[in-house]
């Protein structure tokens, strides 16, 4: 999934996580911080949802480190990674396999709008972009 995207839709959990608009970013400020949620490729290598022992980088690597580290697990343990349209990728799939199409129902649905300043979108895309998420997200586009 989009870094971007995906951080952005974190956000409606913000209240559950007891949370405040100002600490659902500054956790990023530092290359190991913990927050109240996480990015699509420390949650990747670590496995967290939030804050924990070690944060989201607890071995304090490098961004290039983590997205060679996120290749290296996709390619060593993955035979199939869908990046982007996934009802296209299942279409391929059930027509390969004549396999039947088995509804699923949305669950994690967030109705209501979430709003962002154009300076809070810049921000979080910096970030992402200093923690590695848009790099390793290129870089599986390119496997």
């Amino acid at each position: 999934r989009d870094p971007l995207n995906h951080a952005m839709s974190l956000y409606k959990i913000v209240n559950q996580k007891n949370g405040t608009r100002e600490e659902w970013m500054d956790h990023l400020e530092q290359p190991s911080g913990t927050g109240k949620w996480t990015t699509v490729l420390d949650f990747f290598l670590y496995n967290i949802n939030g804050p924990e022992v070690g944060g989201r980088n607890p071995y304090n690597v490098t961004k290039e480190e983590k997205v060679r580290r996120g290749i290296e697990l996709l390619q060593r343990h993955f035979d199939v990674v869908s990046l982007g349209d996934h009802t296209e990728f299942m279409n391929q799939v059930l027509n390969y396999t004549g396999w039947k199409e088995l509804g699923m129902p949305h669950m994690n649905v967030h109705k209501r709008t979430l709003d962002f300043t154009k300076k809070e979108v810049e921000t979080l895309y910096k970030l992402l972009v200093r923690n590695g998420d848009v790099d390793f997200v290129d870089a599986v586009k390119q496997s």
